[in-house]
């Protein structure tokens, strides 16, 4: 395992910005925020914008640098990613 990777992926779950579903409520399930991302999590109605394979975020932190009228999504498979990219975006 990569440096400090467990530790990482651990703290992803103390990200605000980090929304990390259980591994048994992603299969055949909705989300409990599917449809709701406005109302819910950002708290605007402001357009959401999603990036798939965000990786470490550099990209959709640059769009919201740029476009702060939109609201952000950024998704990633990899744990240490995202790590990177939530903890530079907060």
């Amino acid at each position: 395992m990569g440096k400090n990777k467990a530790a990482r992926w651990a703290e992803l779950v103390t990200f605000n910005n980090v929304i990390q579903p259980e591994t048994e409520d992603q299969f055949g399930k909705d989300h409990p925020v599917k449809g709701n991302w406005k109302k819910e999590i950002f708290r605007n109605e402001n357009p959401v914008i999603l990036e798939l394979g965000c990786g470490k975020g550099e990209y959709t932190i640059g769009l919201s640098e740029r476009f702060p009228c939109n609201n952000y999504i950024g998704i990633d498979i990899k744990g240490a990613r995202m790590w990177r990219g939530a903890r530079t975006a907060t």
